[in-house]
């Protein structure tokens, strides 16, 4: 087996590592000709790195190739070696999926485009190209409003290729990169910041925008960035069950939600009450794997189950109180700020468009005198917001879900669920 290139690594070492590193296989995650390190990304399951990582160690030591142990490098830590003058570290990434790469996925669409802007970079022959810029830019761009940010920034950029989406994002991440130049083309800007944990100074911590652009003449905009196919539905709000009734105030009734939730569910299941906590959440996790092999049919019952009531508990918040209502979507969907405005754009495949839902639900708000909220007769996780004004009406396509990755999901994530606004109907 023989690996990808890897830019001034002597040859020979390779080769031996190669042959050594079988039957897993690697591919490059950061490499450049003034790189002085390369990153070598092992793909596995989320529970198995750790054993693949003593595997290869086990079969390095056997074969005399000389390594070090690092915590760097993710959860699992890496191996580090050297190739002639060239520093090898190799990293052990989960095949695909979970949060994390949820995450990274969204940082790829909102930070290189900002770095390539910065930097007065127009457009990319190929996504190898793209990425190699911005290996060699992304300590330099002026794109992060404090330093914190930056080095996350540094470790997302190395961390890009990890994403299973690579491609795909990157393509989209040219898209954006069009825009941004197309509104300079019109409207001058000065600077585009990454908003990734802080805004700019003046901005609200709650605007909804990724990125945000100041012009030369002054003025903001915050852009609220979704990739996907060209007729999908993104989410554009994310939330959850948890913070829902927090934002709402109901805190009496998240607690009603909780103990019903195990008294349906996870008490019937034999499972204490405080199943979910620190101490108990392994025992819990164990239970639930168990459950899954052997009697997967019993399992997914008593998820849909969860569902559903976290599903009816949601809407009958939402039909309790027209005020509250409506004041929970304008401070948590539409989100407006005056003094920075927010545009959504949406990039699919290397192309982008507007999308104008938030101005819809904006402009029909204050004219709404009821709110009828329903569920899906066809799906278990959709639900729906009906907003009549007389007789216009604006429907609110809604789903509540597990989104944790395995074995966190469904049963384990709890009442907990993750609450979406997919787009008006």
């Amino acid at each position: 087996m023989s690996g990808p290139k890897i830019k001034g690594a002597d040859a020979a070492e390779k080769s031996l590592f190669d042959a050594v590193i079988d039957p897993y296989t690697y591919t490059i995650g950061k490499d450049t000709t003034a790189a002085s390190m390369a990153v070598l990304i092992v793909r596995a399951p989320k529970d198995d790195r750790a054993r693949v990582k003593s595997d290869l160690e086990s079969k390095l030591k056997i074969s005399g190739i000389s390594f070090t142990k690092s915590t760097k490098g993710g959860g699992t830590g890496s191996t580090e070696l050297k190739f002639g003058n060239k520093k090898i570290r190799v990293t052990y990434k989960p095949t695909s999926g979970g949060m994390s790469e949820t995450t990274l996925n969204a940082t790829i669409t909102e930070l290189a485009p900002s770095i390539a802007f910065m930097q007065g970079k127009r457009s990319f022959l190929n996504i190898t190209q793209y990425y190699e810029f911005l290996v060699e830019n992304a300590s330099g761009a002026d794109v992060y409003v404090v330093p914190r940010d930056k080095t996350a920034g540094i470790n997302f950029v190395e961390s890009m290729p990890n994403s299973s989406k690579f491609k795909d994002k990157m393509e989209n991440a040219m898209a954006i990169l069009d825009y941004l130049w197309t509104v300079h083309d019109e409207t001058p800007i000065k600077k585009v910041y990454w908003g990734y944990r802080a805004k700019p100074t003046g901005i609200n911590g709650n605007h909804k925008g990724d990125c945000f652009l100041e012009f030369e003449n002054g003025n903001w905009l915050g852009i609220s960035l979704k990739a996907g196919g060209a007729n999908t539905a993104e989410p554009q709000l994310n939330t959850y069950v948890n913070k829902m009734y927090d934002d709402f105030g109901r805190r009496v009734e998240k607690t009603k939600l909780i103990n019903k939730v195990h008294k349906k569910i996870h008490g019937v299941l034999g499972l204490p009450k405080d199943w979910n906590s620190r101490t108990n959440m392994t025992t819990s996790i164990n239970f639930f794997e168990n459950l899954k092999v052997n009697d997967i049919d019993k399992y997914e019952s008593f998820y849909d189950d969860m569902l559903e009531i976290c599903r009816d508990a949601i809407i009958d918040q939402i039909n309790s109180s027209l005020k509250d209502t409506l004041k929970y979507i304008k401070s948590q969907v539409i989100k407006k700020d005056e003094k920075v405005p927010l545009v959504v754009i949406k990039a699919f495949g290397k192309q982008y468009k507007y999308v104008t839902d938030e101005d819809a639900l904006e402009t029909h708000i204050p004219k709404v005198d009821s709110v009828n909220a329903y569920k899906s007769r066809t799906s278990k996780q959709t639900w729906h917001i009906d907003l009549i004004a007389g007789s216009e009406k604006l429907t609110m396509n809604m789903s509540v879900r597990s989104n944790k990755s395995q074995p966190n999901n469904k049963l384990a994530q709890g009442f907990n669920l993750a609450v979406k606004f997919n787009g008006l109907d």
